[in-house]
């Protein structure tokens, strides 16, 4: 019988990750890359990749290394120029014994990153590598064959809300169907809905029931940001289809994500999903 490691009695749900991770440590097999993985994002690869970390470097920060996207170009991507950075990292003494090199959202490397990666990663050097992603199959598959996988799950209702009760947040029962198991996922639902004006919610808990509280309603949202009105579309699915389960409302909304993708004009396509 294995018990979890200290380092990781903040992590809620997941109990099999924390369990293979918590033996390498008692058993001192820590291998060589590790790739964090799960079907949704926000269950909690990153935080438990950095108490991982912690746990290697014995809490020493100097000797962990952090790699996320660089988000300064129009797409986020991981340069070969992090990786060269990598490479540096490794190179030099570090106070302890291990070192720890976390690469976020790994799915996110270019070409030239990748294999630039692959061929560290092949190479021996003092190191643990920690690879996080939810979309395993954008990684080169050398890259993965080259890591142990632990495979993350989606988290419980009452885990997802313990999560968020940490964090002082007190979700809306509503916004739990939508977060998919995913805290990271209930946090950003939280942020979207909070910025949504409550009446237009409420008004919104049904279909718009006549013309001119739905031409209002339109040229109200029609108004906000695109990245708002994407999560306002999903919302108002599950909850109009769990409050009518109509098929024909999930080919409306279908056809409304389309028309957006398509950049048709917005107060049109919220004009026909009110109206029509």
């Amino acid at each position: 019988m294995y018990t979890i490691n200290k380092y990781f009695t903040g992590i809620i749900g997941q109990h099999s990750p924390v369990m293979l991770l918590s033996l390498a440590l008692e058993q001192n097999k820590i291998a060589p890359a590790y790739l964090f993985t799960s079907l949704v994002a926000g269950v909690g690869k990153t935080k438990t990749a950095n108490y991982f970390a912690q746990a290697i470097t014995a809490g020493n920060n100097l000797d962990i290394l952090h790699i996320k996207p660089d988000n300064s170009e129009l797409t986020s991507t991981i340069r070969v120029e992090q990786i060269s950075q990598i490479i540096d990292f490794l190179s030099t003494r570090g106070s302890g014994s291990n070192k720890v090199i976390i690469i976020e959202d790994a799915d996110k490397l270019n070409a030239t990153a990748a294999n630039k990666l692959l061929k560290t990663l092949e190479e021996p050097r003092t190191g643990t590598f920690i690879l996080t992603t939810s979309q395993p199959q954008k990684l080169l598959p050398t890259i993965t064959s080259r890591c142990q996988i632990v495979t993350f799950t989606r988290l419980k209702d009452e885990e997802v809300i313990s999560v968020l009760k940490e964090q002082q947040i007190d979700l809306p029962p509503e916004l739990l169907p939508i977060s998919l198991g995913s805290p990271g996922q209930a946090i950003q639902n939280f942020s979207m809905f909070s910025n949504i004006p409550s009446e237009v919610i409420k008004q919104l808990e049904t279909p718009p029931g006549n013309l001119l509280t739905a031409l209002q309603l339109s040229n109200q949202i029609s108004s906000w940001g695109s990245e708002v009105q994407l999560w306002l579309l999903n919302y108002l699915e599950k909850l109009w289809w769990n409050g009518s389960p109509d098929t024909s409302i999930l080919a409306k909304f279908s056809q409304a994500r389309k028309q957006f993708s398509s950049y048709v004009n917005q107060k049109s396509v919220w004009d026909s999903l009110f109206i029509t």
